[in-house]
């Protein structure tokens, strides 16, 4: 181990913090509505629901590899990179599908949600 009591303290928030943004990811995936960023279709959520499993799970092992006193595996980051991406950039394209189906829907087109031939009541 072999570091300061702040190198342990840090390692510990790395690791326990990391769980928890996993954790919310995981939950996120299978609950559309207890995503933190719930825009958009299902794709998208699931998207950025997997940007925060990633972001956590190599955080988590950073913490993990700092408490042990080695380097963290090249892998790693490319991971935790994807991850802080996804995270970014799915609540932009959930808002632009969103903006994209009121607009289409105030102009009555057909692929506005509930106008198309899957609409209720159409044969």
């Amino acid at each position: 181990m072999g570091g300061s009591v702040m190198d342990v303290v840090h390692g510990v928030l790395l690791v326990v913090g990391g769980l928890l943004v996993a954790v919310i990811g995981g939950r996120s995936w299978r609950r559309k509505s207890s995503a933190p960023v719930s825009a958009g279709p299902l794709w998208v959520v699931r998207c950025g629901a997997l940007g925060w499993v990633l972001t956590g799970c190599s955080v988590a092992s950073l913490g993990g590899y700092s408490l042990a006193g080695s380097e963290e595996d090249w892998p790693l980051g490319p991971a935790r990179d994807a991850g802080l991406v996804l995270m970014l950039i799915t609540p932009a394209v959930g808002g632009v599908v969103q903006l994209r189906r009121r607009y289409a829907a105030r102009r009555g087109e057909r692929d506005a949600p509930g106008r198309g031939r899957d609409a209720p009541g159409r044969v």
